[in-house]
């Protein structure tokens, strides 16, 4: 089933946020752990305790000077790692990050619906040092000790979100401060010529550039993406599969998915508008679950 993206508006999780970027699919049911003990021999997994699980962190809720929702952990003190995310409900982004286990400050930016209005919204020069200013002046109040400043930095977007970080990752300067980047179905490109669907030469370089650097583990790019189809742009399936192809990742399984040191891109089912927001329902476990694992030092799965 075809959809034009930038005509459909979702309601998330039952909040009002509109997405005209996408259509989405329904989150499947968590697969529950089996309270019997597993055989020293059996190929299913151990069953999952809560010991085993990370530290729910607890927050403390703020906003920078304009507006922007800012979730500082409790107990906040020196050095901070930070997490900026571009579309989606903060509380569900709060209960994400929260459900990984991460201990961040969060803050989350929402520009209306379509790329267009992120791209418009964080392509000016500087726009990074702009927005640490922002969160500084949100997060010192909260966040004990003169050293109180951001740490590594992650940005993470959903659907149209993520033309604020492809703005980001343009300059230099900007992409050497950032550590890593989460892309939850929302990776797009126009064409050169729309009707043989061919790109320009220099579709999502900023992207591919992010890509060589993760490839080395010098940061980490993850990106999940459903196989909704879309007309006059490209897909998140078609800009997978060109990502993969520019930085000479093999594509592995029966979507487009692919891995290479802290690069990952995978792939699932789904056309539809619930398929769109399970990629965001998912994102604890899908993608912030690898940047858990980075600032922990431990391997990226």
């Amino acid at each position: 089933m075809r959809v034009r993206l930038a005509a459909l508006v979702l309601v998330v999780l039952g909040v009002g946020v509109a997405c005209a970027e996408k259509d989405g699919k329904a989150a499947p049911p968590r697969a529950v752990a089996s309270a019997a003990p597993v055989a020293p021999n059996a190929t299913e997994p151990a069953p999952v305790t809560p010991e085993s699980l990370p530290a729910a962190p607890r927050f403390r809720q703020t906003s920078t000077y304009n507006g922007n929702v800012v979730f500082v952990p409790e107990g906040c003190q020196g050095p901070y790692d930070l997490i900026l995310h571009f579309h989606g409900a903060h509380p569900y982004v709060r209960e994400l990050v929260e459900k990984a286990g991460i201990a961040a400050v969060v803050v989350i930016y929402n520009s209306g619906n379509g790329a267009e209005k992120y791209a418009q919204a964080f392509q000016a020069g500087g726009m990074l040092s702009s927005l640490l200013r922002q969160v500084d002046m949100a997060v010192t109040p909260l966040c004990t000790g003169a050293d109180a400043k951001p740490r590594r930095i992650a940005l993470s977007a959903w659907s149209a979100g993520y033309a604020a970080v492809e703005k980001l990752l343009m300059r230099p300067a900007d992409r050497e401060r950032i550590d890593a980047v989460l892309l939850a179905d929302g990776l797009h490109a126009g064409f050169m010529n729309v009707f043989k669907r061919e790109f320009a030469p220099n579709a999502l370089q900023s992207f591919r550039e992010l890509g060589e650097l993760a490839k080395a583990n010098k940061k980490l790019f993850a990106i999940t993406h459903s196989t909704i189809a879309t007309d006059g742009y490209a897909s998140t399936t078609e800009c997978s599969r060109l990502l993969l192809r520019e930085l000479d990742v093999p594509s592995e399984g029966p979507f487009v998915s692919g891995k290479a040191g802290s690069f990952s891109v995978e792939g699932s089912a789904g056309e539809d508008a619930a398929a769109h927001v399970a990629q965001f329902r998912q994102m604890d476990t899908t993608l912030l679950s690898k940047l858990r694992a980075r600032w922990s030092g431990q391997a990226v799965p």
